[in-house]
């Protein structure tokens, strides 16, 4: 459970300063006694009537939440993410008692493996001010983050994230939420509120011959008589730059792109294959290392179960001279490295949790800026099935959505360049005034079955409701930009995704919907894997005479900190600046 704790008030006593009247002691000591009790009685009624303070020690709503962490820097990209130290699959109350098994995190950004983080010291959970009064006079909206009393132990408090509201039949279905048989969309606001980060592209190891780039320039004309005309983008070291502003015909010239590659070091439980006619004569099938690796005659087809390492590899290449082997290998090498996303959370000890789930449903963010031009810039994502290719139109000052249906085998990495030009747009509409050469926030998601865009915070249309054929093969290359007849800068590139509400262990609307009550809330925590909640619990719903109230601010946060006097070093918490906001 997100079990939170109520921190003892501090209260200060506030005494009458000396005037040109003579005061008696009495007259002074009795004014003292009543400011202090008039005081005490101040906070007692803010406390029970207004607002409260709580801290949380688990972390079942991380990482929008923090329970009893560790921040970690990653020696590779230098990224700092948070380390979980207590979770609700956590027996022991005492979170100290469990850390010392939990000295090894995986960076969520770069992937890299077994950082220790045994020396690093414990922070405590973040404490939230909660108002009170918030549903006096109205429910929860869904999506609140709302403070409640177990109802099983009702002297304890929790914070989740009120998902199901009364009345409502409720169901888990491909880490989505259903409601009453449609599923459950969020907006603007709402999306920023719960996304995870997958991936932020100025944190990159710049000194590791081991990783390779998640965002790649690629050309897709074929005829080196057209590459030779076709304008490309230049890598910087945290954006990526394109001159194509003295292109005459801009809607002649093919488009430049580049592709997000979600490229794992190591690891997992996909399966890849690449084409290979036949097994080489000079190598002796007994000789290869076991690493989950198979030829299927059959397809002609060389396949690996996860990513084949780099060591196995060069002893693949070791035992033949066959160059269509080679070149089978080094395929094998590239394309097994390349993963769908997944709902992993580097808040979470890869160990302690089950096998992930593919997450189609993701959100880009990009500072843009462009010099000249006449052209156009896109934003193109896919959920396997179709292609949502977002148009920027420099010379109209507008945006529009256009649908692309993918045919079976296709994926936006393989087909020909955009031909948008052709189609008709499903929506359009202007730019905000906000949106100047001089750059501006986009952020375009696809998230919830719907397609949303929003530029410097605020959205620029409704948002287009998609379909989403079952059984969908979640795509390696997700999304991906591209401009061209245009000087364009692409900048603080974030892919992020959304929760991924898992259906492992859980008792209550996994199967079949489960309808609440007239009065009953169905809960969840952002941290799926390991929170236990309204899926799980006996009783799985949160009746309205539990709930506290609404957090709204993130407030006096601590990190720890170390004092030296002479040769003595102190011990201390100091205040997390950083950590401190208010709660959508």
């Amino acid at each position: 459970m997100t079990q939170l704790s109520t921190p003892t008030p501090t209260v200060n006593a506030v005494g009458t300063s000396g005037s040109d009247f003579d005061v008696d002691e009495r007259g002074t000591f009795r004014a003292l006694v009543e400011a202090f009790v008039s005081l005490f009685i101040a906070v007692l009624l803010f406390r029970t009537f207004a607002a409260e303070g709580y801290m949380i020690s688990t972390g079942s709503m991380a990482p929008c939440l923090l329970g009893f962490h560790k921040r970690i820097v990653c020696p590779t990209c230098q990224i700092t993410f948070p380390f979980g130290t207590a979770y609700d699959t956590d027996e022991d109350p005492d979170a100290e008692s469990v850390v010392a098994n939990r000295t090894r995190a995986v960076c969520p950004n770069c992937g890299q493996h077994g950082i220790d983080v045994s020396e690093v010291p414990r922070n405590h959970g973040d404490q939230l001010l909660v108002n009170k009064q918030a549903y006096l006079y109205r429910p929860p909206r869904r999506w609140d983050v709302i403070v409640f009393r177990n109802p099983a132990h009702p002297t304890e408090a929790y914070v989740k994230r009120a998902v199901g509201l009364p009345g409502e039949r409720i169901q888990i279905q491909g880490g989505d939420v259903i409601i009453d048989g449609q599923i459950a969309r969020k907006n603007y606001a709402q999306q920023v509120a719960t996304r995870i980060l997958v991936h932020d592209h100025d944190y990159r190891p710049t000194d590791d011959d081991e990783f390779e780039p998640h965002w790649k320039c690629v050309d897709e004309t074929e005829d080196d008589l057209e590459r030779s005309k076709t304008t490309v983008w230049t890598a910087g070291s945290k954006s990526f730059q394109l001159r194509g502003g003295n292109v005459r015909r801009p809607d002649k010239t093919p488009l430049a792109w580049v592709e997000y590659h979600h490229w794992i070091r190591s690891g997992g439980l996909h399966d890849t294959s690449v084409p290979l006619s036949q097994w080489p004569e000079d190598l002796n099938s007994s000789l290869v290392p076991d690493a989950g690796l198979k030829f299927d005659p059959k397809n002609s087809e060389f396949h690996v179960t996860g990513a084949l390492s780099k060591e196995v590899a060069r002893k693949l290449m070791e035992l033949t001279t066959d160059q269509v082997f080679y070149r089978a290998v080094q395929d094998l090498y590239e394309a097994s490295h390349i993963v769908p996303i997944s709902d992993e959370y580097g808040y979470n000890p890869p160990d302690e949790v089950g096998t992930p789930n593919p997450v189609l449903d993701l959100m880009l963010s990009a500072r843009v800026a462009w010099q000249g031009g006449a052209g156009e810039f896109v934003v193109e994502m896919t959920n396997g099935a179709s292609v949502y290719s977002v148009v920027f139109d420099i010379v109209r000052r507008e945006v529009s959505l256009f649908v692309d249906v993918l045919p079976d085998g296709v994926t936006i990495g393989t087909r020909a360049d955009t031909r948008h030009s052709e189609s008709e747009a499903v929506v359009s509409a202007p730019w905000p005034s906000s949106f100047t050469e001089a750059g501006g926030l986009i952020e375009v998601s696809l998230i919830d079955r719907q397609v949303l865009i929003a530029i410097n915070g605020k959205p620029v249309m409704e948002p287009a409701a998609i379909d989403l054929p079952r059984n969908v093969q979640p795509p390696r290359i997700p999304v991906r930009f591209g401009a061209r007849g245009v000087d364009i800068k692409m900048s603080q590139l974030k892919l992020y995704r959304d929760v991924y509400y898992t259906e492992s262990r859980s008792r209550h609307a996994v199967n079949r919907p489960y309808e609440l009550g007239p009065d009953e809330f169905f809960v969840l925590g952002d941290n799926s894997p390991v929170s236990h909640d309204s899926r799980r619990w006996d009783k799985p719903t949160v009746p309205r005479k539990h709930l506290i109230g609404k957090p709204f601010l993130v407030h006096l946060p601590s990190k720890p900190g170390n004092l030296r006097i002479g040769n003595q070093e102190i011990h201390l918490r100091i205040p997390d600046w950083e950590r401190i906001r208010f709660l959508r």
